[in-house]
């Protein structure tokens, strides 16, 4: 019986690569040979347990001898890549493999458990020595990645900001609604997901929420977790992004200025979203590892500091017919009332061989259920009872809100949507060749109507300041600066393709006809994005605006007619 590789020992690999076709064809799923350890009884009760587990799995589960098949027999290093996806599929999918592998390597490193190289997760792109310039105005330091808009929780008029800056880093600012003075930012902690020659990863993204104690806590930098964080055992799929997901906690209330690490999350998440309920208990939502992994739940119930055990909302099924390939989920949750948490989500064919669909990514269906957070349950639109988790299967029989399938339309992103007649539904972002569109399902008189306008679109015009009326509408926000509500933040896309950040007013109370007051940016080649920022009774006071050009990225806080900069950074 062949060895691990132990104790830094150079590994026979004449040996290895004699004895390997006939390991793999008995079943033995790859080892490295080490000449310090051919005798060692451990390892060959490890093995031979492991080998008698997977045959007798193997004849309910094919998924087995799909992973083995992609084995390549000439080369060791695929052999053993491939014994740890099977050793990561066998520990997620059946937990009595856990503790006979966590016997077997404790103490040992990746590296004493798997002959394969460094992972490639670089080489980071050079930054160039000139950036556009962007307006002034901005509360942040140039921003790597993809665009967003950090997350925000707002308390007794301070709104409370994280965002991902340098090296993916998660920092933290405050603005006072009041006085309008800063408070920040400051680096909160430090992030594994882009350090050293990786490559910028913009999955890590940090969450803040405020617990009812006033502590601010803080979530970031998932993106799978790192090879030395072991197996997961929350998931069938080994992390191949980097990047742990890590929690940390204010030192003191209301305070920026030190955090705390809080050990109560799995390090191999990624993605971030959380709600705050009425009664102060605080939902993180995030999946469990990488693309083939489960999305759970994670709840601080209120005057506590940690999260509680994860609950585990849908698990990643491969298909029988062709088990390399996988069915699991995007989720999007949205907080819908003070005890209700809508959650919508689409359908993501994914594989073991990490071969990814460049047309539609994979991105089929749109889904919809919602949990009760006052008993913890899952309902569908139809009211009726879920039982977690959720397969692809139980989704389609239960939560399909638009079968796409179909259809030549994409739903790349969703998300749930608060109509005001409270109906269940679901925005879903259209794609084709053709077009990119938000489009709206929704669940009227018992049953799915899919293809509809957004809310408050329908019959919605926009003319700039010379009265010319405006085609591309990127987003539109009604500030809560009147009783009538007439005045709103407006991106759109002008005549000449530029990106424009303006004030509107309604022109009538009871219809969407509107104008243009003032442009206060217009920008060529700019990205601009926005996010409202909501008061404690949920009207829009504020927003933080994305402006992206090329490499330069910063964040603005719109608040009472103006960018509010922040006089504290330094430039």
């Amino acid at each position: 019986m062949l060895s691990l590789k132990q104790n830094g020992h150079t590994c026979l690999f004449k040996l290895r690569k004699m004895l390997l076709p006939t390991l793999i064809s008995a079943g033995v799923l790859v080892v490295s040979a080490c000449s310090s350890s051919l005798n060692d009884k451990s390892e060959q009760v490890f093995l031979e347990t492991r080998a008698e587990l997977i045959e007798k799995l193997s004849a309910q589960d094919n998924t087995f001898s799909a992973l083995q098949a992609q084995i390549n027999t000439d080369d060791p290093e695929s052999a053993e890549y491939w014994r740890w996806r099977i050793d990561q599929y066998l520990y997620g999918q059946y937990p009595e493999y856990q503790p006979i592998y966590n016997t077997y390597t404790q103490g040992k490193t990746f590296q004493q458990i798997y002959d394969l190289p460094p992972e490639q997760l670089g080489p980071k792109k050079p930054q160039p020595l000139n950036t556009p310039e962007l307006p002034d105005g901005y509360f942040t330091e140039n921003l790597p990645g993809n665009p967003h808009h950090g997350w925000h929780d707002v308390v007794d008029d301070k709104v409370y900001i994280s965002y991902q800056g340098q090296l993916t880093d998660p920092y933290v600012a405050i603005y006072n609604l009041k006085s309008q003075q800063w408070d920040g930012p400051n680096k909160a902690a430090e992030s594994t997901l882009s350090k050293g020659e990786r490559k910028i990863d913009s999955h890590g993204r940090p969450i803040i929420e405020l617990d009812s104690k006033g502590h601010i806590h803080i979530v970031y930098g998932g993106h799978g977790g790192e090879r030395e964080d072991g197996l997961n055992p929350l998931s069938i799929d080994t992390p191949h992004a980097g990047g742990r997901m890590l929690h940390v906690m204010s030192a003191k209330p209301y305070d920026i200025s030190e955090f705390v690490y809080v050990n109560d999350i799995t390090p191999f998440a990624s993605y971030t979203a959380s709600e705050k309920m009425a009664n102060g208990d605080i939902y993180l939502f995030t999946r469990a590892g990488t693309h083939k992994s489960p999305w759970v739940y994670y709840k601080m119930k209120s005057g506590e500091q940690r999260f509680e055990p994860p609950v585990v909302i849908t698990w990643p099924t491969p298909q029988k017919d062709n088990p390399i390939n996988v069915d699991t989920f995007y989720i999007t949750p949205l907080k819908i009332s003070d005890t209700e948490i809508a959650i919508s989500s689409l359908w993501h064919e994914c594989n073991f061989n990490e071969v990814h669909n460049k047309e539609n990514y994979g991105r089929i269906n749109s889904y919809y259920m919602k949990l009760d957070t006052t008993t913890d349950t899952f309902y569908n639109a139809q009211q009726q009872k879920l039982t977690l988790p959720i397969t692809l299967a139980t989704a389609n029989q239960k939560t399909l809100a638009f079968d796409s399938t179909q259809r030549e339309e994409t739903p790349f992103g969703t998300s749930p949507i608060i109509r005001e007649d409270n109906v269940p539904a679901v925005a879903y972002q259209a794609r084709t060749k053709n077009y990119r569109e938000w489009r709206m399902t929704a669940f009227e008189n018992g049953e799915w109507k899919h293809s509809q306008p957004m809310p408050n679109t329908v019959n919605r015009t926009l003319f700039d300041s010379s009265n010319r009326q405006i085609d591309k509408i990127m987003r539109l926000e009604i500030l809560a600066n009147n009783p009538n509500k007439n005045t709103a933040l407006v991106i759109y896309k002008n005549a000449q393709g530029k990106s424009v950040f303006a004030t509107a007013q309604r022109q009538d109370n009871t219809v969407q006809n509107w104008h243009v007051t003032k442009a206060h940016l217009s920008l060529a080649n700019t990205r601009l994005s926005m996010e409202p920022i909501k008061n404690e009774s949920g009207d829009v006071v504020a927003a933080i605006v994305n402006i992206k050009k090329g490499a330069a990225q910063r964040l603005y806080l719109w608040h009472e007619g103006q960018f509010r900069a922040n006089n504290l950074l330094a430039n």
